[in-house]
């Protein structure tokens, strides 16, 4: 009688466990796939993260930067100015100037400004300022050869622009305070350089336009402290 070996295992049996080997091989492999793919999906997106806060902050760092080359351009303008010795007309020019100073500041405040209000406000600035500019240079054309009488006060229309040179200020980041604060500092020097218009100009048209850029810019000014 033949003894049967029950320890001999069968062609199906060896096919069994080759293909469960197998099997056992393939889901493995899967998972350290996916823990791969998931890792690099991570790190990818962490090195985005990365990236897009890097070109954030340098976003914000050329505007601020672009804010303070508009105050540092408006004022070496304002410095290198020739003085004709006419008070109406020396605080013209030099108005011109600050005004389109605040105009290039408010421009960039609405292109990357986050706070509605202090957007609207830069958008109002720069419809006053505008008109108030157009107003001037249609004086301007017509009395920039006219004779002072009222003596040279070039001394204290610069005295006043190096006022608000002094007050150097320290950028934060924060777009919409920091123009606030540059605009804080940029009303107060119009309003020093108009003081000095309405005590010393002789034309009535520009010493009223003083008096109402002094009232206006001051109402401005405290608007400007509520919303920091």
């Amino acid at each position: 009688m033949k003894k049967l070996n029950l320890f001999k295992p069968s062609f199906i049996s060896l096919s069994f466990i080759f293909i469960v080997f197998l099997s056992v091989s393939f889901v493995s492999s899967c998972n350290k796939n996916a823990e791969m793919k998931d890792t690099s999906m991570k790190d990818s997106l962490m090195k985005n993260k990365s990236m897009d806060d890097m070109e954030k902050k340098m976003d914000k760092n050329m505007d601020n930067n672009m804010m303070d080359k508009s105050m540092s351009n408006m004022m070496n303008k304002m410095k290198g100015m020739k003085m004709t010795g006419n008070t109406d007309v020396d605080f013209v020019n030099m108005m011109i100037m600050h005004h389109q100073g605040a105009i290039e500041m408010a421009t960039t405040e609405i292109a990357s400004g986050k706070k509605e209000n202090v957007k609207s406000l830069a958008n109002n600035i720069i419809k006053d300022q505008q008109k108030e500019i157009a107003t001037m240079q249609n004086w301007l054309e017509k009395n920039k050869d006219k004779k002072s009488t009222s003596g040279d006060n070039s001394k204290k229309l610069m005295e006043s622009m190096d006022d608000m040179m002094d007050d150097n200020m320290k950028m934060t980041g924060d777009h919409d305070n920091d123009f606030l604060s540059m605009m804080i500092m940029h009303h107060e020097g119009a309003v020093d350089m108009a003081d000095v218009e309405v005590d010393n100009g002789t034309d009535p048209e520009i010493k009223k336009m003083a008096q109402e850029m002094i009232n206006k810019q001051k109402a401005e000014i405290d608007q400007m402290k509520n919303m920091k």
